[in-house]
């Protein structure tokens, strides 16, 4: 229902908008315009809380009106902060600091990850012999700027996992190495773990035996940690 009032609301400010171009004395458009901006700057400003503290008011205040312009299409309230994500990389509004870009995906995948629901798995013993994808509530991310270490102007490239950790209830952010990276987005259902790994070290001419050693303790974490899953 809330909803619906919303998109009503945010449907008549367009209307108003294109009216307003016939008639520039409707004093309906200012109230309008104002009420749905601080709605929209409402959502954006609680879900991108670190985003928010490197832009301007100024700024801020013109990439809302910018998405305006364009009114997301979700029914859903905390997806509007997404639309308004992808937004403001597709215009390339803040391209002279692209870390911002990556500042945007930290605070908006925390809420993301919090707000679906997920099924309970049982905790299992890590085996080379099984398969492992990344569970539902996690996500995999390259990044070409520190973030991680709050250097956030530091270029530097990192390779995150991102997961639900259901002991502190909490989204954790960890880095992992590139190798471990790749092997989690490699890592299919049809093949065991050690299959996948086995053709990776062939394409990198690594040795096999050598990486299963020295992987077993961070893959038997990250199961442990449910941050994968079989």
């Amino acid at each position: 229902m809330a909803n619906n009032i919303e998109r009503d609301v945010q449907n008549r400010f367009f209307d108003i908008i294109s009216d307003q171009k016939n008639n520039p004395n409707n004093s309906a458009y200012s109230v309008y315009q104002k009420l749905v901006f601080n709605r929209y700057e409402e959502i954006v400003k609680s879900t991108f809380i670190e985003f928010s503290k490197y832009v301007s008011e100024h700024e801020l205040e013109k990439s809302i009106y910018e998405f305006l312009k364009n009114p997301p299409s979700t029914p859903f309230v905390w997806q509007i902060a997404n639309d308004y994500r992808k937004f403001v990389k597709k215009q390339k509004l803040f391209h002279n600091r692209k870390y911002l870009y990556e500042l945007l995906y930290f605070d908006w995948i925390e809420v993301e990850i919090y707000m679906k629901e997920y099924k309970k798995i049982k905790k299992s013993k890590f085996s080379w012999d099984n398969s492992y994808l990344l569970a539902p509530w996690s996500r995999i991310k390259k990044c070409n700027f520190d973030i991680i270490n709050k250097n956030h102007e530091t270029k530097r490239e990192n390779f995150l996992i991102i997961y639900y950790d259901y002991k502190s209830d909490d989204v954790l952010f960890r880095e992992i190495n590139q190798f471990i990276y790749t092997l989690i987005k490699k890592a299919n259902k049809k093949e065991s773990i050690s299959k996948t790994l086995e053709s990776l070290c062939k394409e990198n001419e690594i040795d096999f035996n050598e990486a299963k050693e020295i992987l077993y303790e961070p893959l038997k974490e990250l199961l442990l940690s449910k941050a994968i899953c079989n």
